[in-house]
């Protein structure tokens, strides 16, 4: 399921798109030969819009977690119908939130495109003071043609303004002008997983999310899971309770630049979710959880103290406070009890006087995962490419494990096949990107869900 970004996207294009690049991608590492590849769209309710189809391959072929292969169904969740329509004071008042912040809030990686904005206001500015002065001091005819000129890029900025970038001022800020379309494009997210979780069809789901859309799909796997209590409320005889056990340990082992333990951490994610995955369930999906992996490409997320917050250490705090999920997730203090049945269940030593989890026992029996730590199961890859010089590269992109957790797998583009030498903000999937972009794009989607 993938969640296209900002712009006035028709509905198919993002997933037709990314299907073909996947795809292909599959085909050239099994050795095939360059081919367009075989998918077929097909009629689904459970897309909430006649203007949008499912597409759906073939089995593949055996994998270890698909003894007789799998069929791959491809889903877009298209929202830039519900989003449109940001006024140019909406933008405004954005760019204002922006600008006029101190120097040390302007995240470091960022402060050559804050000051080139400052720069194009000043400009801006310059231009509309120089056709109001009188005619001694600049003729009438460069009046005119400033002012002409001015309100033509104005209502080009505008265009472009108000169709892509207002989709961020829509959704990234809870204004009273904004919670209703916050709310329908959530929704329409939130039904659309729930309908696929439902009937027993799938055996997981890969959630992608595109620019703006990431962040979308992140809201989206943490409302997900805090309505999904039975679905993380541990069960199966010890088995889930030992697997909660392993990812625990796993992300105390975490250490940063250590890929090895990266690697450990997101097979103790994989083998929770299959379990959560495999239960027996009825025909509404609600005691299962089959999010497996949740990808960002080109995500704004690595801007949240930007989008999501005030500044850094507020961010900070709201992951603290459990509002965002991190990957490992945020640990809480044990009580008395609590302490004595963890030790007795093995999280913590025999010795131990005081604990942090994020897994609690419930009343009456049974231990449940906190609502913020849906990332104990669903293992986090980031695919960026590093800016330069503004126009090289991804601005909008970056890293996002110094943000969100360790356990937030890195995919850095430029060390994979070089630096890139225009902006590649939308050329994540191109079909004729290097060969060390496309598996890195497989391997993070890893439709066989290989380890």
């Amino acid at each position: 399921m993938i969640v296209h970004g900002m712009g006035e996207q028709r509905p198919m294009d993002t997933v037709r798109d990314f299907a073909r690049a996947v795809l292909s991608a599959e085909t050239l590492a099994n050795g095939g030969k360059t081919q367009e590849p075989e998918f077929w769209s097909r009629p689904d309710g459970r897309t909430g819009s006649l203007e949008l189809r499912r597409l759906t391959t073939r089995k593949s072929q055996p994998s270890e977690a698909f003894p007789n292969g799998a069929r791959t169904d491809f889903y877009e969740l298209y929202w830039a119908d519900l989003t449109g329509g940001s006024t140019w004071a909406q933008f405004g008042g954005w760019i204002r939130y922006l600008l006029f912040r101190p120097w040390s809030q302007v995240p470091r990686e960022v402060r050559g495109a804050w000051i080139a904005l400052w720069i194009a206001s000043a400009l801006a500015c310059l231009v509309g003071l120089a056709s109001i002065l009188p005619d001694d001091v600049f003729p009438t005819w460069a009046r005119i043609a400033l002012a002409v000129s001015a309100a033509g890029l104005g209502a080009l900025v505008h265009k472009m303004a108000t169709a892509s970038f207002g989709r961020v001022v829509r959704y990234t800020r809870a204004d009273p002008a904004n919670i209703s379309a916050r709310a329908a494009v959530r929704e329409r997210g939130l039904r659309l997983l729930n309908e696929l979780h439902a009937g027993g069809e799938y055996d997981r789901i890969v959630l992608v999310g595109h620019s703006l859309g990431s962040i979308l799909a992140y809201d989206l796997i943490n409302y997900l899971w805090t309505q999904r209590e039975s679905a993380r409320t541990l069960r199966g005889g010890g088995e889930e309770l030992a697997a909660v056990r392993d990812v625990h340990d796993a992300a105390a082992r975490l250490r940063e630049g250590d890929a090895a333990s990266v690697e450990q951490f997101r097979r103790c994610q994989a083998r929770l979710r299959r379990l959560l995955a495999a239960r027996e369930d009825s025909l509404d999906g609600a005691e299962r959880w089959l999010i497996s992996d949740f990808v960002t490409i080109g995500s704004p997320l690595t801007h949240a103290e930007f989008l999501l917050a005030t500044n850094a250490a507020d961010l900070g705090q709201r992951i603290e406070t459990r509002e965002y999920p991190a990957a490992p997730p945020v640990r809480e203090p044990l009580n008395r009890l609590g302490v004595w049945l963890a030790k007795k269940h093995g999280f913590l030593g025999r010795d131990a006087k005081e604990g942090e989890l994020f897994v609690f026992p419930k009343q009456g029996g049974g231990w449940c995962l906190h609502h913020a730590s849906p990332f104990a199961a669903v293992r986090w890859t980031n695919i960026h490419d590093p800016a330069r010089w503004i126009y090289q590269g991804d601005l909008v992109s970056g890293a996002l494990s110094g943000k969100f957790g360790l356990g937030v797998k890195d995919v850095d583009l430029s060390r994979l096949r070089g630096r890139s030498r225009s902006f590649s903000h939308t050329r994540y999937w191109a079909l004729d990107m290097p060969q060390e972009q496309r598996d890195a794009l497989r391997d993070a989607i890893n439709l066989l869900d290989n380890d």
